[in-house]
């Protein structure tokens, strides 16, 4: 569906609802199809979709309707989830990336195929904060705040007034400087997880019913 139809339509449908647009945003490779499984796991059940360590494994938008988030302290929210595409500048795209792929034995088809379908995607993700309520920005807590695509993202939601939460990822490695990510956000929260392993969870969920209803 073309990105104006679809703004269209999601306008529409959501108008009509009482639901919190959720989405899940950031940088390829940091954890946000990880963090969602683990949100789908923990109030929906089942597996969730699909994850590797391949750069843009999540090239188009998925979406899960209708999640029940409730934190320990009995805060309740109902959410409609987006999972977004890694996102990344024209730069990353089609030279680190596409070495990477080809490091990886992907073939130069194949791998510019799936940039493309990379690039649509970021698209797509990038109109769609015109309609979104809320995000959580999952960062690696390993590297450096300070890049260009960081600074697009932060920028761009600031500008569509999405109230924005950060998610530190990886806080389980022992090279993890979440303190770097709070230095560098200022007030924004920033929560340290683990989505792989679920922990710090508790505090993620209470911060994302208290701040991003």
């Amino acid at each position: 569906m073309p990105v104006r139809k679809l703004l269209r339509f999601l306008s529409s449908m959501f108008g009509k609802r009482k639901r919190v647009r959720l989405g899940i945003y950031g940088p390829p490779n940091t954890g946000k199809t990880t963090l969602a499984n683990r949100i789908i796991t923990d109030f929906v059940g089942g597996a969730g979709w699909h994850i590797s360590d391949h750069p843009h494994e999540t090239r188009h938008i998925q979406q899960m309707e209708e999640v029940l988030l409730e934190s320990q302290s009995g805060k309740k929210l109902k959410i409609d989830l987006f999972d977004m595409p890694g996102i990344s500048t024209h730069t990353e795209l089609h030279t680190d990336s596409f070495e990477e792929l080809i490091g990886l034995g992907m073939d130069d088809n194949a791998a510019r195929e799936r940039l493309d379908e990379a690039t649509n995607g970021i698209t797509q993700a990038i109109k769609l904060m015109k309609v979104m309520d809320s995000a959580i920005v999952v960062l690696d807590s390993t590297r450096s705040p300070y890049t260009k695509v960081n600074a697009l993202l932060f920028g761009i939601l600031k500008a569509n007034g999405v109230k924005t939460i950060v998610a530190a990822n990886k806080s389980d490695l022992e090279d993890s400087k979440p303190h770097l990510l709070r230095t560098a956000l200022g007030d924004m929260p920033v929560i340290e997880i683990s989505a792989r392993d679920g922990d710090n969870m508790d505090r993620l969920y209470e911060a994302i019913t208290r701040h991003l209803h």
